[in-house]
């Protein structure tokens, strides 16, 4: 991947009123309309690790029946086409996705338990594969919607008898969670509330309660939303509002995001294959030519760890140290 970096061009960033390019957790009681919501985005895809679309007219799904199924989407979203089909990807739902990504690990290890892989190694393994896997989702440009289902859970806090209080959470692992939790922006609970006549409503809450787990980075955000797709971006539209007012934020009404490219690898080896000769025919004289051999045999020295690397066996997963001695030589010239 190619990140063009350049701090001198950098503009103060905005917040944005709509969806696109956020990051959201939803969860709640099976059927409560999770799934319903999330393919209300606008050009969503939803990577099914569970089928709850099946009565979901008009979206856009892929099964996902083992991880290495979603590594491939995620393959397919660096091509330029994904971004002009899709906004926000759906992971539905996100504890299957933990449980399929530590199958996977396992497999490639050999093992039949992630704590059985050598040296206590298995779950810094699988935390890796993990979260790179959705960094790399937020890093192309995508916004993300996790699903999970809710678990009651205790907590610390008593009431006033001194009994334990519960409390609806994501039903995630430690592990999951403290992944998810670092790239959202919203932890949203669903909650059907009747009235005294049996007439029920749907409620988004946002914000922490004794009973309900929940959080977001909007300072302003209501802590109590009517459930619903417009509804939630109607009142995040309230919060950047007051954010504006009380805080002198800058606001858009479109998320920017500034996408990190992909190209081949082919592509970028023929660059460097050009760079090196381009490097070596600027020198005017022999010792000045073997002074600025030296110089790229340093670089490589510094970026692959070995000066006895030959940057013709590069491999694809080399991808990004060839991309940087690249940008280090092109800044030589």
């Amino acid at each position: 991947m190619a990140n063009d970096i350049d701090i001198f061009s950098l503009e103060p960033s905005k917040i944005s009123r709509d969806l696109k390019g956020k990051y959201l957790l939803l969860y709640g009681a099976p059927k409560v309309g999770k799934t319903s919501f999330a393919v209300q985005a606008p050009r969503a895809l939803i990577c099914a690790f569970e089928m709850g679309t099946n009565a979901l007219a008009g979206t856009r799904f892929v099964p996902m029946l083992k991880w290495t199924d979603f590594k491939k989407v995620v393959s397919q979203l660096r091509k330029p086409q994904a971004r002009e089909m899709y906004d926000t990807i759906v992971i539905d739902t996100v504890s299957i996705a933990f449980d399929l990504c530590n199958k996977y690990i396992c497999q490639r290890e050999g093992v039949d338990s992630i704590r059985d892989v050598a040296w206590g190694q298995g779950w810094g393994m699988l935390k890796q594969e993990f979260q790179e896997a959705f960094r790399e989702i937020t890093m192309l440009g995508f916004g993300l919607i996790f699903i999970a289902h809710a678990k009651e859970k205790p907590t610390e806090a008593r009431d006033s008898e001194g009994n334990s209080i519960s409390a609806m959470a994501p039903d995630l692992t430690s592990s999951a969670y403290t992944i998810v939790n670092s790239i959202v922006d919203l932890i949203g609970y669903i909650s059907v509330e009747y009235d005294t006549n049996g007439g029920s409503e749907r409620y988004l809450y946002t914000r922490q309660t004794p009973t309900i787990f929940a959080g977001s980075r909007y300072k302003y955000l209501a802590p109590k939303i009517k459930f619903g797709y417009q509804e939630l971006v109607d009142a995040i539209g309230d919060a950047i509002e007051q954010s504006v007012s009380k805080d002198g934020a800058e606001v858009t009404d479109h998320t920017v995001i500034n996408q990190v490219k992909s190209r081949p690898f082919a592509e970028i080896m023929e660059e460097a294959k050009n760079i090196w000769g381009k490097y070596l025919d600027v020198a005017s004289t022999e010792e000045e030519k073997d002074q600025h051999l030296n110089v790229m045999r340093d670089i490589i020295r510094r970026v692959f760890g070995s000066e006895d690397f030959k940057l013709s066996t590069a491999v694809p997963s080399q991808a990004d140290l060839v991309e940087l001695f690249v940008d280090e030589v092109k800044d030589l010239m």
